[in-house]
Parts: structure tokens; sequence; C-alpha cells
């Protein structure tokens, strides 16, 4: 009896161990820093420290921004996609570009369009200023990621926007602001593309 139970405590021991390596290796799971839905779309924004296991060499080394999207063309019809970009072990410093993801679905019926925007900067950024087509510009506001979640991962340093618009989001121009309004990071013109939607319009927020 004693041997019986000390090997059902043996293998109790290898399973636990089996599950926390399965975890470890899974790597950090996503955290959700923003999300919204409407009556035929939802979106979420989320946020990683790496896209591969802590410790191991990973062909994503930074941290990664992913956004989320649904779109229901039907009551039975659900459309989801999910796009994700990753800085290098170099990422998010304050004089370097902020990590941008952008993801898009109709936006309804006909030919409208949604785009979904994550942004993620270096501690110092408060502001980020765009330029869109036409030379129209918006500043936003960075956020502090503050959380037990966000401390524990290693992200509390960083800041965020997150943001849906109508239309594609077609910056031209970012801009990094610091607290005191002075230019931490400057793209340029003409460092990204954009589309043929003209300026966009930021949507009404809805309760996710």
């Amino acid at each position: 009896m004693r041997l019986t139970r000390a090997s059902a405590l043996v293998l109790l021991g290898c399973l636990l161990l089996g599950a926390a390596g399965s975890q470890a290796a899974a790597g950090p799971s996503w955290m959700k820093l923003d999300a919204s839905r409407g009556s035929g779309y939802a979106w979420a924004v989320k946020v990683k420290p790496s896209g591969g296991p802590v410790g191991r060499v990973s062909e994503e080394p930074g941290p990664c921004v992913l956004v989320e999207t649904m779109w229901r063309s039907g009551p039975l019809e659900q459309h989801r996609s999910k796009y994700r970009e990753c800085g290098s072990g170099q990422a998010l410093s304050d004089a370097s570009p902020p990590l941008v993801a952008m993801g898009m679905q109709p936006a309804g019926g006909g030919s409208g369009k949604m785009s979904v925007v994550g942004m993620i900067s270096g501690p110092a950024v408060r502001r980020v200023r765009i330029t869109f087509r036409g030379g129209t510009e918006e500043t936003i506001q960075m956020r502090p990621i503050e959380s037990e979640q966000a401390r524990r991962l290693g992200l509390g340093r960083f800041r965020y926007a997150a943001f849906a618009i109508r239309g594609v989001w077609c910056a031209e121009r970012l801009v990094s602001l610091g607290a005191g309004g002075g230019v931490l990071w400057d793209s340029g013109l003409d460092s990204y593309r954009c589309g043929a939607g003209g300026p966009p319009h930021f949507l009404p927020r809805a309760g996710f």
C-alpha cells in the first residue's frame, strides 16, 4: 500500500510538472488592452511581451501587438481576422517608432470598411500626432498600461492607444511627443502607406 501511494504521488508530481512545462513552453498569454462591440462588429487589441517562450530564442523577440476583428454578415455568418506586429529586441525606446498593428473588416453592408488600430510606445511618449492624406492631423493620447498582469509580464513601462475608424486608416506620418510637447521621434512624410479612403472618422464607442 505504501508503495502504491508513493507511486501515485510520483505520478501526480510528474503530471503537474508536465502541465507547468507545457504552459511555459507556450509562452506568455495575450493581455487585453481595449475592446468594443457594436451590433455587427467587435474588436479587441491585445499585447504580450514576446512571441515565444521565455528563456528561448524567439522569432518574435520584442513585444507584440495583436488586433482581432469580427464582422457579422448574417445571423449565422461571422468573419474573424487577426493581425499581429512584433518589435525587435530594441523596440519601443522613447526615441523609436511606436509599434502599430491594424486590422480591417467590412463595417456592415456595401463597400464600407472599418479599421482597428492598436499601438504601443515607449514610456516617455504621451501623445502621437498622425498626419493623414491631404495634410489633416489628429493627435491621440497614449495611456499607461496599468494592471498587476502588466507588471507581472514586464509591460507596465509601455503606453498604448487603441481605436476604430470608419474607412481605411491612412496615416502618412507619425510623430511621438513627450510630456512637454517635444518631438521624441518623427517618421517623416510618406513613411506609411495611405489608403484610398481619405481621412478617417472615429467611430463612436459602444459597450463591449
